[in-house]
């Protein structure tokens, strides 16, 4: 009997030993986000769940990233012209060893509602002497009959982007750095009519997301911003 005491407390022991090595050998999962605010006029506190990302984001500006466990999230706003009010504005599962952006707009019907945009981030380094570049189209174009309408994206007249609508995200391309593209946004039905152009310049090994903003169609209403990820 008094074995058998002697062995069964070994056991318990070795597996509490067991149990402590394997919770200690449980990673601790990290992801990382940032925030774009493309809302004119109106600047925001922005929280991930009760963390406070960063304080009086301005128009056209973006966080830096956050490093954050990796898990579901609640994004929740605070407009400076409402400071009593906390904004709900979506859910991002930020997953482990990533990097994930959000950005907010009016949306293309230009009613005052906000839709918000969220995207993982490819920050692979682009091969040497060249650039990486992705466009979130947050602008709007309607065709006369009211339709909305996709945009484009051309090098001069060499497509770059096609077809992307409102709230797009497109794929990183790889294009050669170090050079200034002459950029113009056309509508996808209407390739012929340039109403806005945007030279672009770009450094070798940079990542950029480039942010359209506004009526596509209109020059003095469309805007971009670029941010540079490295």
């Amino acid at each position: 009997m008094k074995k058998l005491l002697i062995v069964v407390l070994g056991w318990l022991m070795v597996m509490t030993a067991c149990k402590k090595n394997s919770d200690s050998a449980i990673p601790v999962t990290s992801s990382s986000f940032m925030f774009f605010n493309g809302v004119p006029d109106v600047t925001y506190d922005i929280w991930l769940d009760s963390t406070l990302i960063m304080k009086d984001l301005t128009f056209g500006q973006s966080t830096p990233y956050r490093e954050m466990r990796a898990q579901l999230y609640t994004i929740y706003l605070i407009d400076h012209n409402r400071p009593k009010d906390t904004i709900r504005v979506g859910q991002i599962n930020l997953r482990n060893k990533r990097l994930f952006s959000a950005y907010i707009a009016v949306d293309s019907a230009n009613n005052g509602q906000r839709v918000v945009t969220a995207a993982e981030d490819d920050l692979t380094a682009p091969p040497a002497e060249h650039m990486k570049l992705r466009i979130v189209n947050l602008s709007w174009a309607f065709r006369p009959n009211g339709q909305s309408s996709s945009m484009d994206l051309f090098s001069k007249t060499t497509p770059v982007f096609r077809g992307m609508g409102f709230s797009a995200v497109t794929e990183f391309a790889t294009l050669p750095g170090d050079s200034t593209y002459p950029f113009n946004f056309r509508r996808n039905d209407d390739t012929t009519k340039v109403p806005n152009q945007f030279p672009f310049k770009s450094q070798s090994g940079k990542i950029y997301t480039v942010v359209m903003l506004g009526n596509a169609l209109t020059s003095t209403l469309f805007k971009t911003f670029t941010i540079t990820h490295n």
